[in-house]
């Protein structure tokens, strides 16, 4: 107890302005861009000083510096007089109190400037953030046809506008923690009071300020903090670019996290059937989002299945071939010097790397890589005798379903292989075994309270309005959705998790 009040003695602000100033020198030695002016203010010794490159310089001469170096202030002590500054001279709308070195740092890299005092042993900090920004884009993960055209940036306030803009409500809360011992990196924690479940609210909370990391630079590494449950296939936490998305997912109670420096937001509860919801489902008639819908769930199933059910019919069940199918495909696969399984493994491992390049360069030479992958590879094996057409056709239809459902490509990815595995070691009881432990995984995850395969399993027919197709909004508008009411919901069961 000693120890903590005598290193907290270290960290405050000194009354002296030499030891302060000497401090602030100490910490900040070889750093170019931090930015230090010693004045003198109605015959008392102040300084400010500001890190280059997060401050609007207009800003700063014309609210902060101006007004207290040209105002003639009539004062008893230096502390009436840092007051009289604070109330009445300074035009910063942002305005802070800080008693340790630890937060004036703190402001300092947030864009502040911070003012302190011969006599004070707390400094005033100002807002006048103006550090260079990305302009507020199209989404370019989660396009869409219809609908709004803004996304995320990097820039907290900005996405917090972005999500205020659209919800124009006390209700909004904003919770923001720091994260990270080496840089405290701001994080917030965005719910609609009303709607939201409180006790979830606290439990990430607690589990956020329970992270023992260094620095956070992106959501990924909150997860396994947020999300506790290392032993699924699919994640319980979702992600959004989009603020419309966000706002959506609050008014349904749940929770949305934010990050400086992120341009993406997560969200949770997070329900399996989100994956196959998208913004143009809602702009378009109820019965073309059902079509939509149920040709995305068509496609999870192909682009996890249909590789391993060709190898395990090719290879154990022949008989459930047409005699006119089997003969094209025994014609094609027995000039190839390896098996179903091998080349199912040796095309998509391809296709992977492939995938990986196309991604990785420049955009300016990504697409030689889709004629290298579709022209040389894919119709030179084959002519090569290499890999059978049969085959290549099976994993085209994979390849291209799996970015239909493109939230769950991480998952489908892995799976796919083992259903490979799993057809080629076992048949057709490998690919029902393997789909019952999918199934089972899916079901048996509740990490926030909220299963994962609501409302399906447990089956909640009142909400089923937006799962499988698209219900009017007539209808949609007269149900309150609220995540935490579906069957099976339980923030008990969460914490545990």
């Amino acid at each position: 107890m000693l120890k903590l009040k005598m290193v907290i003695r270290m960290d405050t602000l000194y009354t002296e302005y030499d030891k302060n100033k000497k401090k602030f020198d100490d910490d900040f030695k070889d750093c170019s861009d931090f930015l230090m002016r010693e004045t003198v203010i109605c015959g008392e010794k102040g300084f400010f000083c500001v890190m280059d490159g997060l401050i609007d310089s207009l800003q700063l001469s014309q609210l902060i510096m101006s007004p207290i170096l040209e105002r003639d202030i009539s004062f008893h002590d230096n502390q009436d007089l840092q007051n009289k500054i604070k109330l009445s001279v300074v035009n910063s709308l942002e305005m802070k109190e800080a008693t340790t070195f630890k937060d004036c740092y703190f402001f300092l890299m947030s864009g502040f400037c911070v003012f302190v005092l011969d006599g004070c042993n707390k400094a005033l900090v100002f807002g006048i953030q103006g550090w260079a920004k990305r302009s507020i884009d199209e989404p370019t993960n989660e396009s869409n046809v219809k609908g709004a055209k803004e996304c995320f940036i990097e820039a907290l306030n900005d996405n917090k506008a972005l999500l205020r803009k659209r919800l124009k409500t006390h209700h909004l809360k904003f919770k923001q923690i720091k994260l990270g011992s080496a840089a405290d990196t701001p994080v917030v924690i965005a719910y609609i009071d009303n709607r939201a479940d409180q006790e979830l609210v606290r439990e990430i909370e607690h589990r956020l300020k329970g992270a023992n990391l260094n620095t956070v630079v992106d959501y990924g590494e909150i997860l396994p903090f947020v999300d506790t449950d290392i032993k699924s296939f699919f994640s319980c936490v979702g992600n959004t670019e989009r603020p419309d998305v966000a706002v959506s997912k609050l008014l349904e109670g749940r929770i949305v996290i934010m990050i400086e420096g992120t341009p993406f937001a997560i969200y949770l509860p997070y329900l399996f059937s989100d994956n196959f919801q998208s913004v143009d489902d809602y702009d378009s008639p109820p019965f073309h989002s059902g079509f939509i819908r149920v040709l995305k769930y068509f496609s999870f199933v192909i682009s996890i299945f249909l590789p391993g059910i060709y190898v395990a019919v090719g290879t154990f069940h022949q008989e459930l071939i047409p005699t006119n199918l089997l003969y094209t495909i025994a014609s094609e696969e027995i000039t190839t010097p390896f098996s179903l399984t091998t080349e199912a493994i040796i095309l998509l491992v391809l296709y992977e790397i492939m995938r990986e390049a196309g991604i990785r360069l420049p955009k300016a030479i990504g697409h030689a890589v889709s004629i290298i992958g579709g022209i040389i590879i894919g119709e030179t094996t084959v002519t090569a005798g290499l890999i059978g057409a049969p085959m290549l056709v099976i994993i085209a239809m994979t390849a291209i379903s799996s970015y239909v459902v493109y939230p769950l490509y991480e998952s489908v990815s892995i799976l796919r292989f083992l259903f490979i595995i799993f057809g080629g070691m076992f048949g057709m009881y490998g690919i029902i075994l393997g789909a019952g432990v999918v199934f089972i995984n899916i079901c048996s995850l509740n990490p926030f309270g909220v299963p994962l395969s609501s409302p399906i399993s447990p089956l909640d027919r009142h909400s089923l309005g937006d799962i499988f197709y698209r219900e009017t909004w007539l209808k949609l508008s007269k149900r309150k959705v609220r995540v935490n009411k579906l069957r099976g919901a339980d923030i008990d069961t969460g914490k545990k998790g």
